[in-house]
């Protein structure tokens, strides 16, 4: 019988945080002539919105883009 998988962690938001979903914007992946890549988001509710989240992937995707599942 194969085991059951654990279920994943919440996260516990701040009072001043709210959980955006993949469902609750756009994102499109561009690719130009010189092989730049560019990824869009859209649908946020307001410019303030954008702006945090702009942020939060400038802390966070530096991190993501050079995780590793090798132990050290």
């Amino acid at each position: 019988m194969p085991k059951k998988r654990a279920e994943p962690e919440v996260e516990e938001l701040k009072d001043n945080e709210e959980f955006i979903s993949r469902d609750d914007i756009d994102i499109e992946v561009r690719i130009s002539e010189d092989n730049t890549v560019m990824v869009l988001f859209s649908g946020f509710d307001d410019e303030e919105d954008s702006e945090e989240y702009a942020h939060f992937l400038a802390e966070t995707l530096p991190l993501l883009l050079f995780e590793t599942t090798r132990l050290q």
